[in-house]
């Protein structure tokens, strides 16, 4: 199928959730276990109840130890695999040795250059994009930023997410709340069916959720059952709004976290890959590993993966972490 074939496709919606592992059915450590939900049986040991499949997806990628956000968020985003190209998981933001990857492969601008339309979705304040204004910026991106950075579109900002453009990162706008802007809450739920109903205009959009990995790390009970209950809301919207004729959902992870607060750390647990709609099953015949999922998406549109590529950027010793 070729590019311009993919239009008649319909979108895919590529939602990161970070820090979401597979895990037991377990009430004293899993709090996937413990709090009910429609979306993540799976993360506590049990079938999935919705429309759809989830894969067990490998967060290693060959690699011993604990996976870890910057190399496995370069696999999400540009299909490498970040601890085989370090030698290692590495954990923040993507490495000196990684940024290239993001500057010249990461799966928006390839669809971009290739004359689709995909970006990530997320809102961003004022604050944080004068922040990105430092000469040194590109060393303090995240991976969705530094993907978003080099995909040919802006960053959406606030204002675009209050007039109905963009989302924000909180499902329901306590965040912004918390940080001075007077605007009443949100329902996760309407955010989820809006997700979709944006991604309509767009051949891909990217959904960044983080605070799954926050709230591990934090090991906090009662955190873990607000921002569940969100993300299980915002799900139920996205999957009441989707056209499974004509939309796909793929959801994943990069490395698991949540499903035990029995520890700080990351797990070595698989992730879950959720997809539902009219391409589940090239992602239910490809997803083994983390670098598989964006691989997938590039051959829905009929976009080659350089499986041979090597970095031609040159980046100053400045830029290096």
């Amino acid at each position: 199928m070729g590019v311009n074939e993919s239009r008649s496709a319909g979108p895919i919606i590529y939602i990161f959730l970070d820090g979401v592992g597979l895990g037991e059915d377990d009430p004293k450590k899993n709090p996937f276990s413990r709090f009910k939900t429609k979306f993540f049986g799976p993360h506590a040991g049990r079938s999935f109840e919705m429309p759809g499949d989830v894969i067990a997806t490998d967060a290693h990628m060959g690699i011993p130890g604990l996976p870890q956000s910057a190399t496995g968020q370069t696999a999400l985003f540009t299909g490498y695999n970040g601890p085989e190209i370090l030698g290692r998981h590495v954990n923040g933001f993507p490495t000196f040795t990684l940024r290239p990857y993001f500057k010249e492969k990461n799966i928006l601008k390839l669809m971009n250059d290739a004359g689709l339309n995909a970006t990530l979705i997320n809102s961003y304040s004022s604050v944080y994009l004068k922040r990105l204004q430092h000469p040194r910026a590109e060393r303090m991106l995240s991976a969705s930023s530094l993907m978003q950075k080099h995909s040919g579109k802006p960053y959406f900002t606030t204002e675009d997410y209050l007039a109905g453009r963009s989302l924000y990162m909180d499902m329901n706008n306590w965040f912004l709340r918390k940080n001075g802007l007077a605007v009443p809450l949100a329902k996760p739920y309407d955010n989820g069916r809006k997700l979709v109903q944006i991604a309509r205009g767009y051949d891909l959009v990217i959904y960044e959720y983080f605070f799954t990995d926050k709230v591990g790390h934090e090991q906090s009970w009662g955190a873990a059952k607000r921002i569940i209950g969100h993300v299980d809301r915002f799900l139920a919207g996205v999957w009441d709004e989707l056209d499974a004729t004509r939309e796909t959902i793929v959801i994943s992870s990069d490395h698991g976290n949540l499903e035990d607060l029995s520890v700080k750390t990351h797990t070595r647990n698989k992730v879950g890959t959720f997809v539902h709609g009219r391409h589940a099953g090239v992602f239910l015949g490809q997803v083994k590993n983390l670098a598989d999922i964006p691989r997938a998406i590039l051959g829905i549109f009929g976009l080659p993966f350089a499986a041979d590529f090597k970095p031609s950027t040159t980046l100053t010793p400045a830029s290096s972490t």
